[in-house]
């Protein structure tokens, strides 16, 4: 039986590197690419009827996420290790932020995450091999501790679960375009037309509206930083990762989009909410929308053992640092895998999944928390920049193109959006960040009880 250790240090967080270059862009790729890019679509549509308009929005976002990334990558080859925008936020912000995201995170992002996608794998896993309605839980709790158990395994096979799945995901959404632009298909249903007319909003609103369901089929671009640490050669391979990545995926989104609009109608696109299920349908008829859901279900599992993967990572820097439990950075010498942290995230997940009422009931608690760090990580690189200048920390070797424009942009779009999420989104976006706010009163409690340990995490 494999003897398990105790991560003592900051430096030492790091775990063995394994995770080369084709891992690392499966991790950034399949964590973007979930379900948002079959339901994403009906809700833009929604807000916008012109098609070079929708595609100018994903182009939009996609370059959102793109800036993101650049600012990213940076900071990451600075700081390569485990824990991604946790390491980052406590690098240039001190304990007391790098906390409240861990704390965030914990309880709320990453359970958040899985449950939101594993709603959406069991409702498609249970079509596909047609399970009843009340199969869904019980095949979404099989999933998360399915994965949970892969991964703590080693990090090895949780690598290549995510290699196999991004390949399988990527393969199908490209088979899906080929056959919408190659084969013959139905025309349009007149009648649906008729009625999905909506009345139109001023552009710049309905660009603002369009956005929250783009960038949430975009989140997941940060995703590869958390394991930072265990990537092989991160000066290169993390660049490469992140940012081409999400290039990647920005291509993909274009091309579905147009696959989608060359066979239904912007306003059928508005009216079908499953608008990839319908699009297959019109090409191949009722195997079609069975393949889809097939596809769906893979592309979603993907993504759930992308973040089950990934979320431990903060948990176990954190816990190292002090700021959190110690067993919980307890790391299994023989498989690698952090076992305390992924079987707590585990059973938060579950947990989540099962409260929550579907996909939506529990999408909404974690977009506005999440951006709300993405900003905070990007306004660390002006600390960075700073700590170059003044000599205190060496310049590294990747640099983000256009700066300061390309984090200031990022930021104040981000604010943006983060306000227009909060006054349209209903309570579970406020509630979100009410959690992670609640981690400053949580963080001075916890350090006043270590306050007598050696002043342990402090900044």
């Amino acid at each position: 039986m494999p003897t398990a250790a105790a991560v003592p240090t900051h430096q030492d967080v790091e775990l063995k590197r394994q995770i080369g270059l084709y891992a690392a862009t499966a991790i950034t790729v399949g964590n973007i690419i979930g379900s948002g890019i079959f339901r994403s679509p009906h809700s833009v549509a929604q807000e916008i009827a012109s098609v070079p308009l929708v595609l100018f929005a994903w182009i939009l976002g996609g370059a959102l996420s793109l800036s993101g990334s650049l600012v990213l990558a940076e900071l990451a080859v600075t700081h390569p290790r485990t824990g991604g925008l946790y390491v980052f936020i406590r690098e240039a912000f001190g304990d007391a932020w790098a906390f409240v995201f861990g704390w965030a995170s914990l309880w709320v992002i990453k359970p958040t995450v899985i449950a939101s996608i594993t709603s959406v794998f069991a409702l498609y896993f249970c079509e596909a091999i047609h399970l009843p309605k009340g199969a869904e839980l019980p095949v979404g709790f099989a999933a998360i501790l399915l994965l949970t158990l892969v991964n703590w395994l080693g990090v090895r096979e949780g690598a290549r679960t995510q290699e196999l799945f991004t390949t399988a995901k990527v393969i199908g959404i490209l088979a899906l375009c080929v056959a919408a632009f190659a084969l013959p298909h139905a025309g349009a249903a007149v009648d649906q037309v008729t009625r999905a007319a909506a009345a139109p909003r001023p552009i710049m609103i309905a660009l603002v509206l369009a956005m929250i369901p783009i960038l949430f089929a975009y989140d997941g671009w940060t995703d590869s930083t958390y394991v930072a640490g265990e990537v092989l050669r991160p000066e290169r391979t993390l660049p490469i990762a992140i940012v081409w990545g999400t290039v990647l995926v920005i291509a993909i989104y274009v091309v579905t989009n147009l696959a989608y609009y060359h066979i239904l109608s912007p306003a059928e696109v508005r009216t079908y909410e499953a608008v990839g299920s319908e699009t297959v349908g019109r090409v191949l008829g009722e195997w079609g929308r069975r393949a889809l859901a097939v596809l769906v279900a893979v592309s979603t599992f993907g993504t759930i053992n992308g973040a089950v993967l990934t979320g431990p990572r903060v948990t176990i820097a954190m816990a190292a640092n002090g700021l959190l439990w110690r067993p919980l950075a307890r790391v299994d010498v023989g498989r690698g895998s952090p076992g305390p942290a992924l079987w707590l995230q585990a059973v938060l997940s579950c947990v989540w999944l099962w409260f929550a009422r579907g996909f939506e009931d529990v999408s909404g608690w974690f977009v506005t928390t999440s951006w709300l760090f993405y900003g905070l990580t990007t306004a660390a690189i002006f600390v960075q920049r700073r700590r170059e200048a003044a000599g205190t920390l060496a310049a590294p070797t990747y640099r983000t193109p256009l700066y300061p424009l390309t984090p200031i942009l990022f930021i104040a779009v981000t604010v943006a959006l983060i306000a227009s999420d909060l006054s349209s989104s209903g309570w579970r976006a406020a509630a979100g960040v009410i959690v992670a706010a609640v981690g400053f009163p949580v963080y001075w409690l916890w350090k006043g009880r270590h306050a007598g340990a050696g002043g342990r995490g402090t900044a």
